[in-house]
């Protein structure tokens, strides 16, 4: 195993025992019996460690999914509920960390260690996207189809906060929250159902404003 391999090894280490990521590269150094200098020749900081242990995790997932036989024949909504249920199996080995990282994480929070991660993810979903946009799975509504990717990153958040507070057994409520979020992404990015909700809302409410986040000329009551 190559040196930068077992740093990110011994720091998932740390993080787990702990319960918090090290503070002190010197100490560090000693526990792994290796210089400063070998430290620092992989790793410019904890932050890049931490940041590449949590992208090897998401990397790891997808390429795993992406090479399986079966996956070329996936719709887009199949892709992604593959990748979803791969990954809570994959983090079943990290949940300690996860756990340490992300239970009290905001949804909106975007600390420098979990860049990586966003990246991996994002690059994903771009993928599963445009397969989307080519199998009409997912319509084209100009500018308005860049937020996509923010959408569908705030969800992912959103169930691995889900799975962390999840108590049921073999996690099957998350399974449950999981079908039911990619079926509600993929029915808003296929048609006008967010479009259609807002109207119903400002038919219910009249005296209300409401605007549409998918059309640039949205009408206010």
């Amino acid at each position: 195993m190559e040196l930068k391999e077992l740093i990110l090894e011994h720091y998932s280490y740390q993080l787990r025992e702990n319960a918090k990521a090290p503070e002190s590269v010197p100490q560090f150094c000693r526990e792994m019996e290796i210089s400063e200098r070998e430290f620092y020749q992989n790793f410019a900081s904890f932050d890049v460690v931490e940041k590449s242990y949590w992208r090897s995790i998401i990397k790891g997932v997808i390429e795993a999914i992406e090479s399986g036989d079966e996956f070329a024949k996936f719709s887009a909504q199949q892709r992604l509920l593959t990748f979803y249920y791969a990954f809570n199996e994959a983090i079943l080995d990290h949940r300690s960390n996860m756990l340490t990282r992300f239970k009290d994480l905001d949804l909106w929070k975007r600390p420098v260690w979990l860049k990586g991660f966003e990246e991996e993810y994002r690059s994903f979903i771009k993928r599963i996207i445009e397969h989307g946009r080519e199998s009409g799975e997912v319509a084209g509504r100009g500018k308005v189809s860049d937020v996509y990717p923010d959408g569908f990153y705030l969800m992912f958040r959103s169930i691995i906060d889900f799975n962390l507070k999840d108590d049921s057994e073999q996690y099957e409520r998350t399974d449950a929250y999981i079908e039911k979020s990619v079926k509600l992404a993929f029915d808003v990015v296929r048609t006008q159902a967010l479009d259609s909700a807002i109207d119903l809302a400002r038919f219910l409410v009249p005296d209300m404003k409401w605007k549409s986040p998918f059309s640039e000329k949205a009408s206010c009551s």
